[in-house]
């Protein structure tokens, strides 16, 4: 039954932010979410994704993660697509475009972080968003991080100032660990908030048994 509630709130952003692309609505959904309990829900944020949908909430995010057809196809590309199936999904003769094999798929434009790392191991990842300002003009974000101790986060910068609406902004994150040991997955939440807004960002790191666990 998600799928129609999801879809029925889209649509009621829709008719609020009507120049909205697709993926700022999804993006609005995903970061206004309600946080879950991971114990009590088996897979984490493999099963229950960002949380609970807040339609209220969503009309009024703040920020967004924002994507146009290149960056999607540019993702395809890194991920693996042949050009025959780039084609049919696009609908048209796209092809993929220069160096997009050397695209992370981590640094697609999303509103969740996650990565895959070697078991056992330690591990570093480094991810790259930009978020356009669609609340107040005038703002400035700071980031929080709720995180287990066994997770290091570094957000640079760790303020965003804007001072207009549309305006896009870059940061990066660094997430450092010790072997995941007899867990294969951990996980965090990125805050980006003005007093006003409370852009919720999960970060996840797994193993290959986390996505094995989850199906």
């Amino acid at each position: 039954m998600s799928c129609p509630h999801v879809a029925g709130v889209a649509a009621y952003v829709k008719t609020f932010h009507p120049n909205w692309s697709p993926s700022a609505i999804k993006s609005a959904l995903m970061t206004t979410a309600f946080p879950m309990d991971a114990p009590r829900n088996q897979g984490a944020e493999f099963a229950y994704g960002s949380g609970h949908i807040n339609p209220v909430k969503a009309i009024d995010p703040g920020l967004v993660y924002d994507t146009v057809e290149g960056d999607n196809i540019r993702f395809l590309c890194s991920i693996g697509y042949d050009e025959g199936s780039i084609k049919i999904i696009a609908g048209n003769n796209t092809s993929c475009p220069k160096n997009s094999t050397k695209m992370l798929p981590r640094d697609f434009n999303y509103p969740t972080l996650t990565a895959l790392v070697p078991a056992g191991k330690p591990f570093k990842v480094t991810f790259h968003r930009t978020v356009t300002n669609v609340g107040v003009a005038r703002s400035t974000y700071n980031a929080t991080i709720a995180a287990l101790s066994e997770l290091e986060i570094k957000v640079v910068p760790q303020v965003l100032s804007f001072k207009s609406l549309t305006e896009k902004m870059s940061y990066k994150v660094t997430v450092s660990g010790k072997a995941l040991g007899g867990r294969s997955m951990v996980s965090a939440t990125l805050i980006w908030s003005d007093d006003t807004h409370d852009v919720r960002n999960p970060v996840v790191i797994h193993t290959y048994e986390a996505i094995s666990g989850a199906v």
